[in-house]
């Protein structure tokens, strides 16, 4: 994973020093109020407690996206921890820290709350997330240090890693053993090329690979491969898209033209993710919201398929891609501190990680090196393509809206071949502090 500067820096904190003294070990009084300060219990690795929270006279609250994450949530601490109440509330994560900046202040937020990674510097700044403290170190062994980082500020942890999505290649090993005497993936545009130039039958709509080509968050990997990333200093003024590093990309990009001929408009979901199914399309470049369909599909039509991680330039750097992170942000405000640790720390352990893929099949946030102790994951390849490829990910810390609507119009502007790419950045770079200006 490559994490911007602008994640490194983000959020020099005014709050930090509060914070941290709120979650500092070595306070007595554990019996509930957010005044007191967490004890550490070195023989559970824990902290401790207060006993509101211990005997279930209080329960805890946590704000999720799914009922059903909700219930298995609920089921496996409180299985974890006998006699403690955990109840749940469901609030879209693009609504929760707006949400419990009200909510908090007022006593009536969630002790912890999910909401996704590129709200966390806000969330610090205004004073809705508390530090993890001593959790730090056991999360990082967990999530591996490519996804800690992500949720890290000025050394300390400020959430924890609860899920991952990211695209990545999708792969059909039945038809690649047919064609090549080999099921294994391209790793390399260059080899999928190579394929192309006797598989690709424009004619009969037959192509090698398949993805939405007017998409600046499916660009990216390419660009990323040839030395690009996006807000490089962490500057919403700087996208860096008149970046002389990123002209070669984007003529490289324009090239896969060549394998992949058709207009960005014409370059739909359904003429990709439906001809997969058919099983007549070596790879397509998706996420695992196709899982279902592609299982379905590979089942009725009797082939097998693989998820890896995106193809990279030959020479180049391995692609990143622009991945999302689900996170779960213990609330400053929360009564019982200690006890929301606890919470936020269960939910990025191994239990809590099998209770959100068991209920909602989403993929959790876990090193590659941990996958097997989470029940279920072990055995699930293709959720494996996707944490490989999350692990190789940019997580920028903001991307607004209108760098996307600019960003697919430079990339179209190139795909389309309506410009030349000096003309499409130079292009893009005035669309973007239009929008940009629109905002302030």
């Amino acid at each position: 994973m490559r994490l911007s500067t602008g994640t490194k820096a983000a959020a020099i904190i005014a709050s930090a020093a509060l914070l941290m003294t709120a979650c500092s070990p070595g306070g007595s009084d554990t019996t509930g109020g957010g005044s007191s300060e967490p004890v550490w219990d070195d023989a559970s690795n824990e902290y401790v407690m207060e006993e509101a929270v211990a005997s279930g006279e209080a329960a805890l609250t946590v704000w999720v996206e799914y009922p059903e994450y909700g219930e298995a949530l609920k089921s496996a601490f409180e299985l974890a921890h006998p006699g403690t109440r955990l109840d749940y509330e469901v609030v879209a994560k693009v609504e929760a820290l707006d949400r419990m900046s009200l909510d908090g202040e007022a006593g009536s937020g969630a002790d912890v709350f999910t909401t996704n990674y590129d709200d966390l510097a806000q969330a610090i700044d205004s004073s809705v997330a508390a530090p993890l403290g001593r959790y730090s170190e056991i999360v990082t062994e967990r999530v591996g240090e490519d996804f800690a980082s992500v949720v890290t500020r000025d050394d300390a942890m400020y959430g924890v890693p609860i899920s991952t999505e990211s695209i990545a290649l999708f792969y059909n090993k039945t038809l690649l053993q047919e064609l090549t005497g080999s099921p294994d993936p391209a790793t390399t545009w260059e080899e999928i090329a190579t394929l192309a130039s006797t598989y690709n039958d424009p004619a009969v709509n037959r192509w090698t690979i398949r993805f939405l080509a007017g998409e600046m968050y499916y660009a990216y990997p390419v660009l990323s491969s040839l030395g690009w990333s996006l807000y490089p200093d962490g500057d919403l003024a700087d996208p860096s898209l008149d970046s002389p590093k990123l002209t070669p990309g984007l003529e490289y990009y324009s090239g896969l033209r060549d394998i992949w001929d058709v207009n960005s408009a014409d370059a739909t979901y359904d003429f990709i993710e439906n001809e997969f199914v058919k099983g007549e399309t070596p790879y397509v470049i998706t996420g695992p919201w196709t899982f279902a369909d592609f299982d379905a599909a590979a089942e009725a039509n009797g082939f097998e398929y693989g998820v890896t991680t995106l193809p990279q330039v030959d020479g180049g750097e391995p692609a990143a891609s622009l991945a999302g992170m689900g996170v779960g942000i213990v609330s400053g405000y929360s009564e019982y501190p200690a006890a929301a640790r606890v919470l936020a720390n269960f939910m990025a352990s191994p239990e809590g990680a099998a209770a959100l893929y068991s209920s909602t099949g989403s993929i959790p946030a876990v090193g590659a090196n941990n996958v097997d102790e989470v029940e279920g994951l072990a055995t699930d390849a293709h959720a494996a393509g996707i944490i490989a490829q999350s692990q190789n990910a940019d997580f920028v810390a903001e991307i607004p809206e209108y760098m996307y609507t600019a960003g697919n119009e430079l990339v179209t502007n190139v795909w389309d071949r309506v410009l030349d790419v000096p003309t499409a950045q130079e292009r893009a770079v005035k669309s973007y502090n239009e929008l940009r200006d629109l905002t302030q």
